[in-house]
């Protein structure tokens, strides 16, 4: 084990020094070696935090230990604080942030529910992790629900604080196209999922109404924002643009709403939000794209 170890510390990518690992691992089940296993792991990662192999064998040790013991609470404690210290080290890190997905459905409902404060609003593998979260936690609301209005109910206060804070966040950081990223994700599954269970239902209905003219309010602002020397305030302006025309391409059902809705701002439509917040050449793209381009142009 020595050998292999000193080998990989100098080169981490040798799989076989790693498989050689495991099979002496599989002989007989002892602790403390799998301890000092993820000992060595941790110490590869502190200086090349970015290793497949690395991480790949961690969550085959983190395997072994949980077909050995009921109780994983406070390994995937420490596992969550191993990511995050090398994701605040190592930005982008999708391969940290993905061990994190991993380690979900060893979590318990109480870490599964714990709001993420280390979120940063530039990554997106962090804001990858938080949908897993998201909708692991959905999975286990399902699971123990004992009624479907009681489900729909709590699904329906957990999706609406997260859009809240999602629009502070896109509010208090300009130009950040991971944030209207997540907020496609959580529109895309508001709409289709919670929305859409009974589109006869009045209630229903309002919501939706609702939610396009929040979305709406949220645009204008976005397009009236003064300039600034980093032109964050012009960046802004075209995601918040394509966020829009991405709604009325991938949610048909409310086309009709949020084109009335555009009218209420002073935008007679799609055509002339592209030109309103998009520069020229990503304008001409867009029309392209979206088939709104004059063909005789």
């Amino acid at each position: 084990m020595s050998h292999t170890k000193a080998l990989l510390i100098l080169c981490p990518d040798l799989l076989t020094a790693w498989n050689s690992r495991k099979m002496v691992l599989l002989e007989k089940y002892d602790f403390t070696k799998i301890k000092d296993e993820l000992q060595l792991c941790a110490l590869i990662l502190s200086y090349s935090p970015k290793n497949e192999s690395t991480w790949s064998h961690r969550r085959w040790v983190l395997k072994q230990v949980a077909e050995h013991h009921q109780d994983m609470t406070e390994l995937v404690e420490k596992e969550s604080v191993l990511v995050k210290e090398i994701a605040e080290r190592s930005k982008m890190n999708y391969r940290a942030w993905r061990h994190r997905c991993w380690l979900i459905p060893y979590m318990t409902r109480k870490q599964k529910s714990t709001r993420w404060s280390e979120l940063h609003v530039a990554d997106n593998c962090c804001f990858h992790y938080r949908r897993s979260l998201l909708l692991a936690l959905l999975d286990v609301r399902l699971e123990n629900r004992e009624d479907s209005l009681s489900w729909e109910s709590e699904t329906y206060l957990l999706w609406k604080e997260e859009l809240r804070w999602n629009e502070m966040l896109i509010r208090r950081h300009q130009g950040r196209e991971s944030l209207w990223n997540h907020r496609r994700f959580l529109l895309q599954w508001w709409i289709q999922q919670l929305l859409a269970v009974d589109e006869t239902r009045s209630s229903m209905t309002f919501q939706v109404d609702l939610f396009i003219t929040q979305e709406i309010c949220l645009l204008s602002e976005c397009l009236n924002e003064p300039a600034d020397e980093f032109e964050e305030s012009r960046v802004q302006a075209e995601l918040s643009a394509l966020y829009i025309l991405w709604i009325s391409k991938q949610v048909p059902a409310v086309n009709g709403k949020l084109k009335e809705r555009l009218h209420s701002v002073s935008i007679m439509g799609l055509k002339d939000l592209l030109v309103r917040a998009c520069r020229p050449e990503k304008t001409r793209l867009w029309m392209n794209v979206l088939g709104l381009a004059d063909p005789l142009q």
